[in-house]
């Protein structure tokens, strides 16, 4: 071989050595001026940090090679703040070998690296959003399985019934009828008959004394509602609720209690009470939503 291809060839040599021992040093430089150890290099490239010392030391042979290689360089790159096509570059000049220059052009290993990043990038997204939708899902399940179902709709406003309700057990309602005289108490035939006693304020009976334990006589409190303007009403006798509904103007409802009676009404200014026969207080003003409940035991507290 002639002198001169020998010093060209051993030129080469010696330039290809000093390129590969500049790409080390130009990224450890690089990584030093940001200030990051390699431990937090490897957190943000999610490349582990024994690889990314073995760039700096231009132990390319500890890289996987070909096109992984590249995206390690180009992921490095990017977090100390160096042109990453321009990085790549220099490590394929550099490292001709390991990073399979020979296999495709540097434009297209280049667009390799930046897909496998982008589609790394992609696919960490698409994980995390599947987990936040499917937390959403989960949510959504329980509010409407669990918590709807049994959480309660506001108080109606005035005159407005409830959109919708399940109808329990009607109570012991006595709708208005004329007065008539309360049957006698029966007595044991071995007994004399005993006089009932004198009634100031007859409790009223109507069709509803035929179902058991609803009669007016046995009861030791009426209850007697005069509405002056349309009302919402719900009404609840010795725990028993009734349908809840509207009651027109100039309609009277009358209820015999045994223990007690609670009373929610939409337009408090609007009813008028009468407790046995006897004015109770008013229950509210015009337009309030009122809850009360008044004691047969007690009721005498309530009256005018």
């Amino acid at each position: 071989m002639p002198r001169e291809e020998r010093l060209q060839t051993r030129l080469a040599m010696t330039m290809a050595e000093d390129r590969q021992a500049d790409f080390g040093s130009f990224l450890r430089q690089a990584r030093e001026q940001r200030g990051l150890t390699l431990q937090e290099l490897a957190v943000t490239t999610k490349i582990s940090a024994r690889l990314l010392e073995a760039l700096e030391r231009n132990d390319a042979s500890k890289l996987p090679g070909g096109i992984f290689a590249r995206a390690f360089v180009r992921a490095y790159a990017r977090e100390v703040g160096l042109d990453p096509d321009a990085a790549v570059a220099r490590f394929v000049s550099a490292f001709p070998a390991e990073s399979g220059a020979d296999d495709m052009p540097l434009a297209s290993s280049a667009v390799e690296a930046e897909s496998f990043e982008y589609r790394r990038r992609i696919v960490r997204v698409a994980a995390r959003l599947l987990g936040v939708a499917l937390i959403a899902a989960f949510l959504v399940f329980i509010y409407y399985t669990r918590i709807r179902p049994a959480s309660v709709g506001p108080e109606p406003g005035p005159g407005q019934a409830p959109a919708e309700y399940v109808p329990p057990p009607p109570p012991a309602v006595l709708p208005h009828s004329p007065p008539a005289q309360p049957a006698p108490t029966p007595v044991p035939v071995a007994d004399p008959p005993v006089a009932d006693p004198p009634v100031a304020n007859p409790p009223v009976a109507s069709a509803a004394d035929a179902a058991p334990g609803l009669a007016a006589s046995a009861a030791p409190l009426v209850v007697a509602l005069s509405f002056s303007e349309p009302c919402w009403l719900s009404v609840s006798v010795d725990g028993t609720r009734a349908p809840s509904r509207t009651a027109a103007a100039g309609e009277r409802l009358e209820f015999a209690v045994q223990r007690s009676i609670t009373m929610t009404v939409g337009n408090a200014g609007a009813v008028s009470v009468l407790l046995n026969g006897k004015a109770g207080r008013p229950l509210g003003t015009a337009g309030q939503v009122v809850t009360t409940t008044v004691s047969a035991s007690s009721y005498e507290s309530l009256l005018r």
